[in-house]
């Protein structure tokens, strides 16, 4: 990294959200770049997504829940901040979507703990019609067991802090989420990232956030990026239906290490019909007016508009060609993707399966092989030079008994290992 003057506080741009913007796309982008990144002088304070994760639930007041495996957070925002000062690096990165969720009193910490740091905020949207379906589908990953009229009714018809709506407007009333940390940054360093619609090119959003921190977007290899997967309507219910399935009893952090985090992102994408979920047409007309006064308001504020505002307002015409076509799915299509979904549950048993079993072998060998050779052969996996003189002596040792294998016998053993594994379900690869 060049040397930056330390009398210079790095600039830091805290990428607030919103959920659904593409923030995992970005983080994904950021975390898999850090290197390059801290060549071109940006930090990623915190060395990890998790740790900024960490951070952020110490901003927002987030106390752990009973038997959570994960240790406390306490004092990891400011451990953050404090990293970010004594940096040295010219601009530092804070991405995590709920950041946006924290109330007048902590976007004013959040300030305050990066002084004399020069401090952006950045705000990632996207257009209304666009957007519901998508946040019902997250709040089913996260649980929710109503169908996605029920949720609609709950955000658009009832309280704005009841129910579904009280977190649904704390992050996207783009506005009142703007407006808490205005109070304490310029309007010109307050940014509205604008995602881009379906038909873009999908590194449009990428090129725009590198621009405002200030990078070559080519630091980033797009081929690594990950994407929040989106579920189709088939598989959103079929979801549902395990939600309403699960005992009450069952802690929020065993349902993302399981449900969450190994069911709805790792084996379900790809098991049902497609089709994503379409925003009802009698609820267009609502996010149309909706987003034309989320538009003004940005305008108004004066707030810096990375993109254009123009994305934001739902498309006009029929619904896009992904859209699953109709009502929700019935019972035979929900059977269906439940048989292949438990094929693909039934793959990754097996997998872990052999995981353990190679675990285990390895347990064993080390309990019978004596420590030296042990220490010599750990020594060997790290050294390339070490390697190389280990499997010299054994070729000649197998020279000298007479027994060393031809080298197309090599080859072939060698092919043998390079053979995929058995997959049961054809929908989907275990992921």
């Amino acid at each position: 990294m060049a040397a930056v003057s330390p009398a210079l506080p790095p600039t830091v741009y805290l990428h607030i959200g919103a959920p659904k913007s593409g923030t995992t796309f970005l983080q994904g982008l950021l975390w898999s770049s850090a290197d390059a990144l801290d060549e071109a002088g940006v930090l990623l304070p915190g060395g990890s997504f998790g740790e900024q994760v960490r951070a952020t639930r110490d901003l927002r007041g987030v106390e752990p829940e009973p038997d959570e495996p994960e240790f406390g957070w306490d004092g990891a925002w400011d451990r953050l901040a404090d990293e970010v000062r004594a940096s040295g690096h010219r601009a530092a990165v804070l991405s995590h979507e709920v950041l946006c969720s924290v109330d007048a009193a902590g976007a004013e910490r959040a300030v305050r703990s990066l002084a004399p740091c020069e401090v952006h905020i950045v705000y990632s949207a996207r257009d209304l019609a666009g957007l519901l379906p998508s946040e019902w589908q997250e709040y089913v990953k996260h649980r929710f067991h109503y169908g996605f009229e029920h949720w609609l009714r709950e955000v658009v018809d009832g309280p704005a802090d009841g129910g579904a709506a009280r977190w649904f407007w704390r992050v996207h009333d783009i506005p009142e989420v703007l407006g808490r940390w205005a109070a304490h940054v310029p309007p010109e360093r307050v940014h509205v990232l604008t995602m881009p619609g379906r038909d873009a090119p999908r590194a449009l959003l990428w090129e725009r956030f590198a621009g405002l921190i200030g990078v070559d977007p080519a630091v980033a290899d797009l081929t690594e990026a990950r994407a929040n997967t989106s579920l189709s309507w088939t598989e959103t219910e079929l979801l549902r239906r395990v939600n309403g399935a699960v005992d009450e009893d069952v802690p929020m952090w065993l349902y993302h290490r399981l449900v969450t985090d190994v069911l709805a992102l790792k084996v379900l994408p790809g098991r049902g019909e497609p089709g994503r979920v379409p925003l009802p047409p009698g609820r267009r007309a609502w996010a149309d007016e909706m987003a034309g006064a989320m538009v003004e308001g940005i305008r108004s504020a004066g707030y810096d508009v990375v993109g254009d505002l123009r994305e934001l307002l739902p498309a006009p015409g029929p619904a896009a060609h992904d859209e699953a076509p109709g009502g929700p799915p019935g019972d035979a299509e929900l059977l269906d993707a439940a048989a292949h979904t438990v094929l693909g549950l039934l793959d990754r048993v097996e997998m872990l399966r052999q995981e353990i079993e190679t675990l285990r072998e390895e347990r064993q060998e080390q309990h019978q092989t004596a420590l030296p050779k042990l220490m010599a052969r750990h020594l060997s996996e790290r050294s390339q030079a070490v390697w190389k003189m280990r499997v010299g002596y054994w070729h000649l040792v197998e020279r000298v008994k007479g027994i060393e294998p031809p080298p197309e016998a090599v080859a072939e053993a060698e092919d043998d290992e390079d053979e995929p594994g058995t997959v049961l379900s054809s929908r989907s690869v275990p992921r």
